[in-house]
């Protein structure tokens, strides 16, 4: 057989890459289906999966640290212990803060991680002049999230992950962002 072309190579890996997507895509949503209703679950390993692979949830949304394990739900993000700490401190008001690993979720807020996203909320942090870059600590957090801003987009974010729940089986985040644009 011979060797593939670099063009063939490429897009066999694009379409491997598209099919892994599509079927991790279905696992999230038959996880998800699995645990509707009142109850607390343990966050499923194929959205964890999915989760992890949003831009921007390498690191903490706050401070940059590698490998976040613990997510501020309010705001659909991902943080390091530290800042979950600094999180904590605000108030459930401002933030809900859970474990990834170790604690138990409700099916809305598992919605909320998957539609959300560290670059999604930087970016529209970004926007509002709420950047933390070059910035760290308590006092920054603060001036991030006590803001009519951090709130609107807490506000949003909780709706979205509403209307995604009631469309029935999961479909992805690119679906839901296309039926958003229509709006």
């Amino acid at each position: 057989m011979p060797p593939r072309s670099i063009e063939t190579q490429c897009y066999a890996t694009t379409f491997d890459n598209e099919r892994n997507s599509d079927t991790l895509e279905r696992r999230a949503a038959l996880e998800l289906e699995s645990i509707k209703g009142d109850g607390l679950h343990p966050f499923p390993s194929a959205c964890y999966q999915i989760m992890t692979m949003l831009p921007g949830n390498e690191k903490c949304v706050d401070c940059g640290s590698a490998c976040p394990d613990w997510a501020t739900v309010s705001y659909g993000a991902l943080i390091c212990m530290r800042c979950s700490g600094r999180h904590r401190g605000l108030g459930v008001k401002y933030s809900k803060v859970r474990s990834v690993t170790m604690d138990h979720w409700s099916h809305q807020q598992i919605l909320q991680m998957l539609e959300g996203g560290n670059q999604q909320l930087n970016g529209f942090f970004e926007r509002h002049q709420l950047s933390s870059v070059g910035q760290s600590g308590q006092d920054n957090i603060k001036k991030r999230y006590f803001t009519k801003a951090a709130s609107f987009y807490r506000n949003g974010i909780h709706k979205h992950a509403e209307k995604v729940k009631g469309s029935g089986l999961y479909k992805g985040r690119k679906v839901y962002r296309k039926s958003c644009e229509r709006c």
